[in-house]
């Protein structure tokens, strides 16, 4: 720093003068023999030329005093604490003058001007009004050197703090004070002018990219705050590339540092995150494989939001956590902080159910008294597997059923990419449905002759207009099945699958009449549902109508002998839902092609095609919009219990089922989340079906013999409606609908488990 005190540099030499003098004259007053003499008396002490500066701040450092000895070391050390005081220019030497009794001291000084005002030069970041508040020195005082050196001092420390260190040996290029305006020119340098700006390290991102965003620059002055805003921007850059910033370091490249010039390089080392390790805390069931097989962020890869965000979603996915959060701490080498470690700490749920109930339905088609026991687990001993098994038992349906799920097949890679799931079953059910007389004519009150044969009675299991059923007398509708299934899949990515599957199982269909009735045709007709009413209770929806149907899609399988099904399945399915159980975004689409031939052993030759997509969208800050096409076609003689059916779980509107060869559903549905935790959610939807059975003959009124219906024909179905669902952690996060739905009729309640779609 060259700092320019003219008066300064005159008031040392001045000094130096005065100390000259003061020892003439001590020779002066000296006897010829000095040692046989008298040291004289100070009799006075006075100080003059101070206008401004108060005497006694001056005589404050005088050590000469009135009454004391004479000794010139004492007056030449006075000397040198009054310039010590800052206030002088210059000191010009003390007059030391013969009084009686002694001598007289004056010290002559000569002030430095009055400060009039300080102005700052070169201060670009910091306003003059911060330098000004950081000084002691104000104008109206006498310049002081001692305060401008302490003024000095705050400023350099206040640019070291907020982030010029590092650079200047001082922030004060140069001070100057104009003798005879006492105007105090402060020059500042703020720091280190860049001369260009480099880009290290591991970045990942094109450093002329990063470059781009930076608020250093050449030209530039650098500061630590530049630096702070260049690693927040440089964040934000690596968020919108779903990256994270792993490591920075960097500043005023050392080497690089011209101060002739007041440049230099700044250089910074960008290093992305990566992973180092992946940590998986809180399971104690689930082994630890069976959650990192679902982990797509491995050691060595790029930390990204999206992986992380894409892992949540996957384990969230299990159903196997109540609560999953991700954390990235410091790695193992803390030489490499860049290198994170990824922990994942999750909250177990119950994944086991047990489930144990009875009741009662009476009516011609209910059940009667009924019991069912189950048990379930998808998760069972934590290795990802699920198992279930489940029976029912009434005085008219058996049912039991086992199935087995494997997600994935092993532990190699290669061998993770196939699942493997199998079921066994038996059913069998016994219903009695009413039956009517064909015609007028066809029963009547004949009293038989006692012994003889009773007269054949013709009959139907089809309603007419004003035709009451037979009382006493009830068809007798008897089937089973027993079998199971085992499928296969691949999987091509994270996302989507093919399956093959295939089927194998004895079918049994019989419905009776106890003589002497018959069934008009000598046939037994095809009874499609077990324990429902007959859905044609509203005539109005005879097209719905499922007993007595004849077509040549239906194979007739009603006559008490045992059929083979057996079945070939082949199909493909995408799935990027975000949650599975209440999706805001993505798309689960399922296609799959069925095939029963006499060539694998089934009785029967017909195929089945199914495609079925669902989409969802995210709308406003929480709400979504469903949309679901399902579509169902067929060729060949189908058994009756391989049609296509819409329950009230699709069709909500309506309390029927509706039976098809072929079908297409569409259905749009909007959900309005009413709590924080989406756990309550406000629907409103509208369901569009249509249904066949191809082939089909027109249904004639037996006993009118007119056409009631075309069920040949496309027929449709709608209805709209609002619902709520219940998301309910103890049952596993399982969502309960209550659909209330407007269709032809009027309305319907429709309850479930789980979206309709």
């Amino acid at each position: 720093m060259n700092v320019r005190f003219r008066r300064a540099h005159r008031a040392l030499w001045r000094a130096a003068s005065a100390l000259v003098a003061l020892a003439a004259i001590v020779a002066m007053l000296a006897p010829p023999n000095a040692s046989s003499a008298v040291t004289p008396k100070i009799v006075s002490v006075d100080i003059t030329g101070n206008l401004h500066v108060p005497t006694s701040e001056i005589m404050a450092v005088v050590q000469a005093r009135p009454g004391e000895t004479y000794d010139p070391k004492i007056v030449q050390g006075d000397l040198a604490r009054i310039n010590a005081l800052g206030y002088f220019s210059a000191i010009a030497p003390p007059l030391i003058r013969l009084r009686p009794g002694g001598v007289a001291i004056t010290y002559r000084v000569v002030e430095n001007p009055v400060i009039s005002k300080i102005s700052f030069v070169g201060n670009k970041n910091v306003p003059t009004d911060t330098l000004l508040a950081l000084m002691d020195s104000a104008p109206g005082q006498v310049f002081n050197g001692n305060t401008l050196r302490s003024d000095l001092l705050k400023i350099n420390s206040y640019y070291e703090r907020i982030g010029y260190g590092g650079q200047l040996p001082t922030h004060i290029k140069d001070v100057n004070l104009d003798p005879k305006t006492g105007a105090l020119t402060l020059t500042v340098q703020e720091g280190l002018t860049i001369r260009k700006v480099i880009i290290g390290g591991d970045p990942v991102i094109p450093p002329p990219l990063i470059l781009s965003k930076l608020n250093v620059k050449p030209g530039v002055v650098y500061s630590d705050a530049l630096r702070e805003k260049d690693y927040k921007a440089i964040s934000e850059l690596y968020k919108k590339y779903s990256l994270f910033v792993g490591n920075f370091v960097g500043g005023i490249e050392p080497s690089s540092i011209d101060l002739k010039n007041d440049t230099a390089d700044v250089k910074y080392d960008v290093y992305v995150a990566r992973v180092a390790a992946v940590e998986i805390t809180g399971n104690t069931k689930t082994k630890d494989e069976v959650i990192r097989r679902q982990l797509r962020l491995r050691p060595g890869m790029l930390l990204t939001r999206a992986a992380i965000k894409y892992d949540l979603q996957r384990l969230q996915n299990t159903q196997f956590f109540s609560n999953v959060s991700p954390d990235v701490k410091p790695g193992p080498d803390p030489k490499h902080p860049e290198d994170v470690t990824v922990v994942w700490k999750v909250t177990e749920q119950k994944t086991a159910q047990a489930q144990i109930g009875f009741g009662y339905s009476g009516g011609i088609n209910g059940q009667g008294l009924y019991g069912d026991l189950g048990y379930q687990d998808n998760n069972l001993h934590g290795t990802g597997n699920g198992v279930g098994v489940q029976f029912q038992r009434s005085i008219r349906t058996s049912s039991v059923q086992a199935s087995v799920t494997i997600p994935y097949v092993g532990n190699t890679t290669k061998s993770q990419k196939y699942s493997l799931s199998g079921s066994l079953f038996s059913n069998s059910s016994t219903y009695y449905y009413p039956v009517y007389a064909v015609s007028q004519t066809s029963f009547s009150a004949i009293s038989p002759t006692v012994g003889a044969t009773p007269q054949p009675i013709p009959v139907t299991l089809y309603p007419s207009l004003g035709v009451s059923s037979i009382s006493g007398v009830a068809a007798t509708n008897t089937n089973s099945a027993l079998g199971g299934a085992l499928q296969v899949g691949r999987r091509l990515n994270d996302f989507t699958q093919i399956t093959a599957g295939v089927g194998a199982q004895t079918i049994r269909y019989s419905t009776t009449v106890g003589a002497p009735y018959y069934f008009q045709s000598n046939v037994q007709p095809n009874v499609f549902v077990g324990a429902t009413p007959s859905p044609l209770s509203n005539l109005n929806l005879n097209a719905t109508n499922t007993l007595g149907v004849s077509a040549t899609s239906i194979a007739n399988v009603n006559t008490g002998a045992p059929y083979r099904l057996d079945t070939l399945s082949l199909g493909a399915s995408t799935l990027t839902l975000d949650d599975y159980i209440e999706p805001r975004r993505g798309v689960n689409a399922n296609f799959t092609e069925t095939f029963s031939s006499p060539s694998i052993g089934s009785s029967f030759t017909f195929t089945q095609s199914v495609l079925d997509i669902a989409k969802f969208i995210p709308v406003r800050r929480t709400a979504t919009i469903g949309l679901h096409f399902l579509g169902e076609l067929s060729t060949g003689a189908i058994p009756p219990s391989n049609l296509f059916s819409f329950t009230d779980q699709t069709l909500r509107g309506y309390n029927q089922i509706f039976y098809g060869t072929d079908a297409a559903l569409f259905q749009a549905e909007f959900r309005q989340p009413l709590s924080i935790d989406r756990n309550l959610i406000l629907a409103a939807f509208v369901d569009q079906g249509a249904f066949r059975i191809r082939g089909a003959s027109p249904i004639l009124d037996p006993y009118t013999n007119r056409i009631t219906s075309y069920p040949g024909d496309w027929t449709l179905r709608s209805d709209y409606g609002l619902g709520v669902r219940f998301n309910v952690p103890q049952l596993g996060n399982r969502v309960v609908r209550i659909d209330f739905a407007k269709g032809v009729n009027g309305f319907h309640t429709s309850f479930g488990l789980g979206e309709a779609f």
